[in-house]
């Protein structure tokens, strides 16, 4: 596994947004405020993604996984909820992905599918659904089409894609 806690990684280091990022295990989609919004996170979405996944955990409250900004912590929730008539597909796909020796990918949020719309909406199917790890109810959890801006609360128990991500502290220059 690299581990980038012991150099950091600075913007001088970053590819261009929407850019396979070398070393680092997928396209770059820029530039987040961490979850408290104190320190800013590169977010990296894989290039390889599970197809006809379904979110899993139908008719289970998943309160582990409501946070909209952390899909990290959901996924960890979702692959740690021990539902096993209805695991967590996507997030188990996600959270079991590696590359480019890192193993640190997840599910991303609701939030951070907005971003990968935003910026790098061509790397993704545009016809078909995206989960998020972020639950809406106890039936639904929200998804994203890269078709089109809507982003709805999808039934669990659908079929859908699955797109690994990771996020890694951003360093001053001087830091690294």
């Amino acid at each position: 596994m690299i581990d980038t806690s012991t150099r950091g990684l600075t913007l001088a280091d970053a590819p261009k947004v929407g850019e396979y990022w070398e070393g680092q295990g997928g396209f770059y989609a820029g530039i987040i405020p961490d979850y408290v919004g104190t320190q800013p996170r590169f977010l990296i979405f894989a290039a390889d993604e599970a197809v006809d996944v379904e979110w899993g955990g139908t008719g289970a409250d998943d309160a582990g996984a409501l946070d909209t900004d952390n899909g990290s912590t959901n996924t960890h929730s979702l692959t740690h909820s021990g539902h096993a008539k209805h695991p967590h597909e996507a997030a188990r796909f996600a959270s079991a992905y590696e590359k480019d020796g890192h193993r640190d990918f997840y599910l991303p949020s609701k939030r951070e599918l907005d971003v990968a719309f935003e910026t790098i909406r061509d790397k993704f199917d545009p016809m078909d659904w995206y989960w998020s790890s972020t639950q809406q109810s106890r039936l639904g959890a929200y998804g994203r089409s890269f078709g089109d801006s809507t982003v709805p609360s999808l039934p669990k128990n659908i079929q859908g894609r699955a797109r690994p991500a990771r996020s890694i502290p951003v360093v001053e220059a001087g830091a690294a």
